[in-house]
């Protein structure tokens, strides 16, 4: 899941619906990377303030079904990689190489992952 997922589920934007039902089910595990999840905080800090990006923070780690993942060497080289390739932002760039690590779907509405699609999965949310 990247940070763009994350921000429409919390904020009721376009694409939010879907990831609630993902993440409603309970079969269903997620990972966001460390990067990502710093995307959220720091979105939720300029528009809310503090004690809501926290809580935001508590909330997430406290999900039974989202793991966040600290950023390795070789997820970092995954992501200078793919940064490489232009037309992605760096902090997408991670969340790509999270999914590619994990063989993993990636949960986004963010087109700027058009420009991975050939190496990663991807969950359009919209």
């Amino acid at each position: 899941m990247d940070a763009y997922a994350l921000l429409a589920f919390l904020e009721a934007e376009a694409g939010g619906k879907r990831v609630r039902d993902l993440l409603e089910e309970t079969k269903n595990c997620f990972y966001i990377s460390a990067v990502s999840l710093g995307e959220v905080y720091y979105t939720i800090l300029r528009e809310r303030g503090k004690e809501a990006a926290e809580k935001v923070e508590a909330e997430i780690n406290q999900a039974g079904n989202i793991y966040v993942v600290d950023a390795t060497w070789e997820m970092a080289k995954a992501a200078g990689e793919f940064k490489a390739r232009g037309g992605i932002s760096y902090a997408d760039c991670f969340a790509a190489a999270l999914a590619m690590e994990k063989n993993a779907l990636l949960v986004t509405g963010d087109r700027e992952f058009e420009h991975v699609a050939d190496k990663i999965r991807i969950f359009w949310i919209v």
